[in-house]
């Protein structure tokens, strides 16, 4: 294991026993210009300067300036030492508490925050946004060594833009240190230096919500090099799904042909003189859900994949209208209804199943060989 992490350039086996921080950006799905500091304890500099109260920091064309209890700049780039914590906040931002290093600067004239926080507190933070939901201690821990993996994957996502990961869930979700759950911290520290591991390589550890009973073999959802881990698997019993615990393990969604127009045409997928008449599922993956649809216009049949088509709503008409790809289609006069289960691109381990997997009284390691077959967990 320790030739392995050394081989690994950008993080080595230090950083990934939480000795290195990992770079994240803040904010990163909003175009901000200015934000509010506030100091939550002592323990945070400027330079060598102390940060003893609130201050504005903003973008002064292409330098950035602090002003407040105390001044910094017009420059290129502001450094902020924040071993006390300090909470950012500004108009339309959430109000979060941060440690570490922060590295302010402009980008497309836009401020651009660069947080280095340690492996560890990182991982703690993730499994608290990414599984708020769950509540049981071993569902917690698979969720702490499959996010730790993800990382170590991850690393190079953003290195040409000077950090490694976002905050949002394009990478993973990361809130800060205030938002940081007492689960998920001792999940974090019982699965310390954990990882999963597929010949003894780090595995592409993908999570979603809820597989609606059967998981999906990644090729059918993500045109990626085939994993033999990342196949389809039975989400407990037939018919008992672990995962049937999860709220709205059930959906219905109703689409007009009219708004199906509309958004088909913004999107591409039919040309501006077409109307959407009809919808059907062309092909199934392993799992049963949609492969490919089709669209039908006046004139033609449109092809486009499921998982387009699950994003292509789903960053429209919001993520809660098509939760999944795992649906059945029930046409109307003038709408189609899709009967849905599950939530996510169902690849890898189910969130969900996972909590119902530990109420049956699963062990973490369990459950994520269970999700990953063919997977063992290894330490740094």
């Amino acid at each position: 294991m320790k030739t392995l992490l050394l081989s690994l350039l950008l993080f080595p086996a230090a950083a990934l026993a939480g000795e290195r921080p990992v770079d994240i950006r803040l904010y990163s799905l909003h175009k901000i210009t200015a934000v509010n500091l506030e100091p939550e304890s002592g323990g945070v500099f400027v330079g060598d300067r102390p940060l003893k109260g609130p201050a504005r920091l903003a973008v002064r064309g292409q330098a950035v300036a602090l002003n407040g209890t105390l001044n910094a700049g017009p420059a290129k780039t502001i450094r902020i030492s924040a071993v006390g914590g300090l909470w950012l906040s500004g108009p339309g931002l959430p109000r979060r508490l941060y440690t570490g290093e922060l590295l302010f600067s402009v980008n497309k004239n836009r401020l651009k925050i660069i947080n280095s926080v340690p492996l560890e507190t990182y991982i703690a933070g993730v499994v608290t946004g990414e599984a708020g939901d769950l509540s049981h201690p071993e569902a917690y821990k698979a969720q702490a060594v499959a996010a730790r993996t993800y990382t170590v994957k991850l690393l190079k996502n953003h290195i040409g833009e000077g950090y490694n990961l976002c905050d949002s869930t394009h990478c993973q979700l990361y809130s800060g240190l205030g938002a940081i759950s007492a689960k998920a911290r001792a999940a974090a520290d019982a699965t310390r230096g954990e990882f999963l591991l597929y010949k003894g390589q780090p595995a592409s550890t993908f999570y979603h919500s809820v597989c609606g009973g059967r998981t999906e073999t990644m090729t059918y959802v993500w045109p990626y090099e085939n994993k033999p881990y990342l196949i389809s698997v039975r989400d407990g019993p037939p018919g008992q799904p672990y995962c049937s615990i999860a709220p709205n393990f059930k959906w219905k969604t109703k689409i007009y042909y009219t708004g199906l127009t509309r958004l088909a045409r913004r999107i591409g997928w039919i040309l501006p003189d077409e109307e959407a008449r009809g919808l059907r599922i062309n092909a199934w993956g392993p799992s049963g859900r949609a492969h490919e649809l089709e669209i039908y216009t006046q004139r033609r049949r449109v092809r486009i994949s499921a998982t387009d088509f699950y994003h292509g709503i789903g960053r429209r008409a919001g993520w809660q209208a098509v939760r999944s790809t795992f649906f059945k289609l029930l046409a109307g006069k003038d709408y189609v209804m899709l009967d849905g289960v599950g939530s996510g691109h169902g690849v890898g381990m189910c969130q969900w199943g996972a909590e119902g997997m530990a109420r049956k009284g699963f062990k973490y390691r369990d459950i994520l060989r269970h999700y990953y077959p063919g997977t063992e967990t290894g330490h740094d």
